[in-house]
């Protein structure tokens, strides 16, 4: 049965979206030799637990022109309380419904270019009558904005991300009905409907069985130059 959506006091609201991006000041954000770039916003997305917010931390270390947007953290900012208490309190059809609106926000700052999107792991996901979890169109079309931002699948086994998010109370239940493992599983093919790429880190349940940290972060950093044509600040990114 589906859950009942309830009207809830919380407003979306970023703060200090006027700030440029970190990094060199001198060059307008979103062009290259002064010249406007069309694809310099990059958007991680991946299941629950597949290392996305620690990616995006080693992007930004060596990446200082980016400026991260975590849509989870703004959404806990926005709402004054966790997403467990989010999720218990107004259920998953109105979370969904505020991460929309993070999503239209965040895209609208992201215009300026140079943004990393730190993706809940349901950014592909909609909810529909039956409170039946479905595609989310318009998240991921606002999120790439006719081009503006490009998605990269953080492909992991779900033995791994078992493993990453076993026991984790920061983290509420997805379904009422399913298992974590049923809920990822039908999950993968949205995350590859949406991606420009994907990162396949995929061979094991434990990080020693699979591409290392680096050998990731190489990969986005070499597609996204690629993409954007940017000059990459260190050579062993060229592409």
């Amino acid at each position: 049965m589906a859950r009942r959506r309830h009207q809830s006091s919380v407003r979306v609201q970023l703060h200090g979206s006027s700030d440029q991006p970190r990094g060199d000041r001198g060059q307008q954000p979103g062009t290259t030799n002064g010249k406007p770039n069309r694809h310099t916003n990059l958007i991680l997305i991946g299941g629950r637990g597949c290392g996305k917010s620690a990616l995006c931390r080693r992007i930004i270390a060596a990446e200082p022109r980016f400026s991260l947007y975590s849509l989870d953290d703004i959404i806990v900012e926005s709402a004054g309380m966790s997403i467990p208490r989010m999720v218990e309190n107004f259920g998953w059809a109105h979370f969904r419904e505020v991460e929309f609106e993070v999503c239209k926000r965040v895209a609208q700052l992201c215009d300026r270019g140079w943004c990393l999107i730190d993706a809940g792991g349901g950014v592909v996901v909609d909810l529909d009558e039956q409170g039946d979890e479905t595609y989310s169109q318009r998240k991921v079309d606002t999120l790439k904005r006719n081009g503006l931002g490009k998605i990269v699948y953080l492909r992991r086994d779900v033995e791994y991300l078992v493993t990453r998010t076993s026991g984790d109370r920061n983290r509420p239940s997805l379904s009422q009905v399913r298992s974590f493992e049923q809920v990822m599983c039908a999950r993968s093919p949205w995350y590859e409907r949406a991606a420009d790429y994907v990162v396949d880190a995929t061979g094991g349940s434990i990080e020693k069985e699979v591409k290392n940290k680096q050998e990731i972060k190489r990969e986005v950093l070499r597609y996204f130059y690629k993409v954007t044509g940017e000059d990459p600040t260190d050579e062993q990114y060229k592409p």
